[in-house]
């Protein structure tokens, strides 16, 4: 590992975005570290608590720095946190010969976890990141103690932005899809004022064209042959689900989860970008589901 101390000072304007850090106590070093795993370097944000840990997941086009929010909580001080940049996104490497596949990632992101020495860990995912969450606790079921999913894909309709990239072929995307694809978001959130959507695409600006659509076409088979919805019930331990309250009966999986009874919670004031459209309510939806869990 290569490892960087980001003192308080650091870490104070690394938050800044998120208004600074007024009356929150950081107690302890947020450090930046890169691990090395199968010749890929990827790179990750880790603070060491005393208690149980959490391990984060960004979804498609994203990076970490989603989670930048909860390294300055002083409620979350005491847990060992761990969020990580996949690879071909935000500070990792964009390896040419990576497959992107949602099981690959998994396996990378186990390895780290036991480089860091986490024996029990809190998932949380969001997105895309659900699906390389499911494959994660399949592969440790014995050390995740609840997996909190955040409008995670389940089933085939969860597959929005990912199928429409999936549709391009790839020499198209990466012609000139890609340039698209930014464009038009872009336009979207200077028209809407979305000031989250713009630190989206400053993250899916980090990506590659390779790395999108080859992560959205595994998205794609994922949820629509990878039977994500059964595998997710079936974990055994705590599992609940978080959609944005915009996305309220909007989808199919929210009410196949209800016939499971399967816990959903919902961030008023908020769409799929829940994280960044009302991050005060989402943190406290993860912190009660770990309580629950424990």
């Amino acid at each position: 590992m290569r490892e960087l101390a980001v003192p308080l000072a650091i870490l104070r304007r690394l938050c800044k975005a998120q208004g600074g850090l007024p009356g929150v106590a950081v107690r302890s070093v947020l450090q930046s570290v890169k691990v090395k795993v199968n010749g890929i370097l990827v790179s990750c944000l880790f603070h060491k608590g005393s208690s149980d840990a959490i391990v984060f997941i960004h979804g498609l086009g994203s990076s970490k720095e989603d989670y930048m929010e909860v390294f300055r909580r002083e409620e979350f001080q005491p847990f060992t946190i761990l969020a990580v940049d996949l690879v071909g996104f935000g500070d990792s490497d964009k390896s040419a010969t990576f497959s992107y596949e949602m099981k690959e990632q998994a396996g990378i992101l186990k390895t780290i976890i036991d480089r860091f020495g986490i024996s029990r860990f809190n998932l949380v995912a969001h997105s895309m990141g659900g699906i390389v969450g499911a494959e994660l606790c399949e592969m440790m079921p014995d050390r995740v103690v609840s997996f909190i999913n955040a409008e995670g894909n389940l089933t085939a309709g969860d597959a929005t932005m990912s199928r429409v990239i999936a549709k391009m072929g790839e020499d198209e995307f990466v012609r000139d899809g890609f340039e698209r694809l930014k464009r038009d978001l872009e336009a979207e959130f200077e028209r809407t004022g979305d000031q989250g959507g713009r630190r989206y695409l400053e993250a899916l600006s980090k990506a590659t064209a390779k790395s999108v659509y080859q992560s959205s076409v595994s998205t794609v088979h994922e949820s629509d042959y990878g039977d994500l919805l059964t595998r997710f019930t079936r974990l055994p331990f705590y599992k609940c689900y978080i959609y944005g309250e915009r996305n309220k009966d909007k989808f199919l999986t929210e009410k196949l989860l209800k016939q499971k009874r399967i816990p959903v919670f919902y961030v008023s004031e908020s769409g799929h970008a829940m994280i960044d459209d009302n991050p005060d309510e989402f943190f406290d939806h993860v912190l009660k589901a770990i309580r629950r869990a424990e």
